[in-house]
């Protein structure tokens, strides 16, 4: 990984060429695309870390018009593509920027957050509930939702889908600041093999949120319960975006409390195969990372780290 990363870093057109190929791949190679699209977003990330945002932005414009300007020619509707990566990578190398200017995991993280609320305000700003814009879609997929198992006798199609309907613009905002965040957390990476090893694990050990941040959260949260109708689902679809940083919190504090008690790294994997396998255990390990806002659970438990407030 370090010699992709100093490949990267070498030059303008180097970084330009994986941006762009990661880009083009993302879309010809679908069981690969989410691995490439991160990547992708990732380089950007890593210019704008180890050479200046300027560098950054001018390989994102660039790489975007060349994979637009690909897909053009080979018939493909260009634009929506190029939409659908800057969906990524702009948020992302928004956040390497803050990243470089702060030396701060946890604000750049939060405006990981940000940039998915503000986007759903947007959208009900603009289009209004877009609840029955996903039913209508959702009404499509149902035989295969069907055939699937995941809808049932006991659970109609119409109760399901609706539930599902109200909540998945979150979901979708929710999964793109993640998406964002772990690419720029994988450029901080790479950027640390390059010029501190070790210094990434140090500073995701330390992470932590301030009390005024988790107090917001938990403020929109009890909202959500007492909110009704459109409005309580977009607090609710808020709650998914604001947990998002949490969560890294959330895994923060095991590996800061694996480290304290001298533990391998087979804990740590154990937990992650678990997210992987049960992704509501996400949640779980979200709530974890706003617990500790109060709670610290590393100076407790831990070895006594210093919070990054």
């Amino acid at each position: 990984m370090k010699a992709l990363a100093d490949f990267i870093v070498s030059g303008r057109s180097q970084a330009i060429l994986v941006a762009s190929l990661s880009g083009v791949l993302a879309f010809l190679a679908p069981p690969w695309s989410t691995l490439l699209v991160y990547l992708g977003a990732a380089s950007i990330a890593l210019v704008a870390l180890r050479i200046s945002p300027a560098k950054g932005l001018q390989v994102l414009v660039i790489a975007a018009l060349l994979t637009g300007l690909f897909y053009q020619l080979k018939g493909t509707p260009a634009v929506a593509i190029v939409i659908t990566l800057l969906m990524l990578w702009l948020p992302c190398l928004l956040i390497s920027v803050v990243l470089w200017r702060s030396s701060s995991l946890a604000t750049a993280m939060l405006l990981g957050a940000v940039f998915g609320v503000s986007m759903l305000v947007l959208v009900y700003g603009f289009y209004g509930d877009p609840a029955p814009w996903w039913f209508e879609r959702l009404q499509q997929l149902a035989p295969t939702l069907e055939e699937s198992g995941l809808l049932t006798p006991e659970t109609p199609a119409a109760v399901v889908l609706q539930d599902l309907s109200r909540l998945l613009t979150g979901v979708v905002l929710a999964s793109l600041s993640l998406s964002a965040i772990g690419s720029v957390l994988l450029a901080r990476w790479w950027q640390a093999l390059q010029v501190n090893p070790g210094g990434l694990r140090a500073d995701f050990i330390a992470l932590r949120f301030g009390q005024t941040t988790g107090l917001l959260t938990l403020g929109v949260m009890i909202f959500a319960q007492f909110a009704g109708g459109a409005v309580r689902d977009m607090a609710a679809q808020a709650v998914m975006v604001m947990l998002v940083p949490y969560l890294f919190a959330g895994l923060a504090v095991l590996h800061g409390l694996v480290a304290g008690a001298g533990k391998g790294r087979g804990w740590l994997i154990a937990v992650y195969v678990l997210l992987a396998i049960v992704p509501q255990s996400t949640l779980l390990l979200a709530g974890g990372g706003l617990l500790d806002t109060w709670i610290d659970f590393r100076r407790r438990f831990g070895g006594g780290h210093n919070p990054v407030e």
